[in-house]
């Protein structure tokens, strides 16, 4: 199989072979050998971005590469994600302009100077990498990284020509705030002025520009960019190692777009913390694990139909709410640890107890993962792990979603008694099998 060097030495060098415009900007010094866990932004010109694109297929289809993800914005910009069982990689082409909803806030023409070979790859001096994405971190959020900072404040000084750039992408004003500021040193306190102006001045004229770009993530419905994975499995069964061994492998294909959730979207707050029987998690904090998940009795049964219609909630408007449109519209890829259907292999940990004909109707309004993991194996060495309930019980868990496993589609069953180097294996081909069809046939 191709690694990821070979790929991007043979993508780069081809397109240096087919005398084909573009440069890579951003973080670019450890290509080709690999990324440094960042995605690769290239600016194309449109004229050639069909061959570019056709040669990115080409080499997809000749090499087992799975074409994980991809959308196109009416900016126009292309947004691709490639996987394999050891490897992924994001790329991002800009057709034309960086931009801001569709507004275009620094011209191409203005940075083709400042592009070099590097490694057998065109890419922007980073010194003027940095320059733009002060730039692109004020448009976007309101704030700057220290380094884009003062790179933009060195390129500034040291090239005349950046102010009569800046004066024709956002007017006289902004540029005299810019080069009043720098010369106070008060950059840092303007950004959010600067933020305004910048905004402000590239705005005109984009409302075409605009439903455009609103059609063009209507046509993302009919072909979903993001995924959502669910993992089951006993206590001890390796979820948090098979979890902990995809997630960075997945983020190499999806930037920063692996979301993780314990057991449902938690759009709301556990039910304890709403009766005030427990503190919230503070934000960024993750939930605390229970160490005795069977050491509370079950509720009632109208207890337990409380517990359950109040999760459902979640399951469902929270799903639509918290999940969905990042699904829908972006490049996302959601990992539940538990799911739903942990109702029906462990209900006592969310201390209810009901029917099985209940879990089956409100399993009806549940969105369904695009792929559930179902871990298991020899239950002594599972309890042997993690003795945290008894054997017995280990042993009828893994029964039951086992039996689950066989009468639900997309779902696949993972020994994670083998070793785990296997297992994770064994899961990430799993993955790639699910990521395969949905953009199988599309043209670039």
């Amino acid at each position: 199989m191709i690694t990821k060097e070979e790929f991007l030495t043979l993508f780069f060098g081809t397109l240096n072979k087919e005398n084909l415009d573009y440069f890579v900007f951003g973080e670019y010094a450890c290509l080709p050998q690999d990324t440094g866990g960042s995605d690769i932004d290239i600016f194309v010109s449109i004229h050639d971005t069909p061959a570019i694109l056709s040669i990115l297929r080409t080499m997809i289809d000749a090499n087992d590469i799975q074409l994980a993800s991809y959308y196109y914005s009416s900016n126009p910009n292309w947004f691709v994600r490639l996987i394999t069982s050891t490897w992924g990689v994001q790329i991002d082409f800009f057709g034309g302009a960086h931009v801001w909803k569709t507004a275009c806030y620094y011209r191409p023409d203005f940075l083709r100077s400042s592009v070099i070979m590097y490694h057998g790859i065109k890419v922007l001096d980073i010194r003027v990498g940095y320059y733009l994405d002060f730039f692109k971190e004020v448009i976007h959020l309101g704030m700057v990284k220290e380094k884009y900072m003062n790179g933009f404040i060195t390129e500034y000084q040291r090239n005349s020509q950046r102010k009569a750039e800046i004066e024709i992408m956002f007017g006289k004003e902004t540029a005299d705030a810019i080069a009043t500021h720098i010369a106070d040193g008060t950059l840092a306190d303007g950004i959010p002025q600067l933020q305004r102006m910048m905004q402000q001045a590239i705005s005109h004229g984009t409302v075409g520009k605009r439903s455009r770009l609103f059609f063009s993530k209507c046509a993302r419905l009919f072909r979903r960019p993001g995924y959502v994975i669910a993992v089951l499995g006993t206590d001890g069964s390796g979820k948090s190692t098979i979890i902990n061994a995809i997630t960075p492998w997945l983020d190499e294909c999806f930037h920063h777009g692996v979301v993780y959730n314990h057991l449902r979207p938690n759009a709301i707050p556990d039910l304890g913390v709403v009766l005030g029987k427990k503190e919230a998690p503070k934000k960024g904090e993750e939930p605390k694990v229970n160490e005795n998940p069977h050491g509370l009795n079950p509720s009632g049964f109208a207890g337990s139909l409380v517990r359950w219609g109040y999760y459902m909630i979640d399951y469902t408007f929270g799903y639509m709410k918290t999940v969905l449109p990042q699904v829908l519209t972006k490049s996302k890829v959601f990992i539940f640890d538990r799911y739903y259907y942990d109702y029906y292999i462990d209900q006592r940990r969310s201390r209810t107890s009901l029917p099985h004909w209940i879990l089956r109707f409100g399993e009806c309004f549940v969105p369904n993962p695009d792929l559930t993991l179902c871990l298991g194996g020899d239950p002594k060495k599972i309890y042997e792990r993690k003795p945290e309930t008894s054997l017995q019980e280990v042993e009828r868990q893994t029964i039951v979603l086992r039996s689950f496993c066989k009468k639900r589609k997309r779902t696949v069953w993972i020994d994670t008694t083998l070793k785990p180097e296997k297992s994770i294996q064994m899961a990430k081909e799993a993955i790639v099998k699910m990521l395969t069809p949905r953009f199988k046939n599309v043209k670039l």
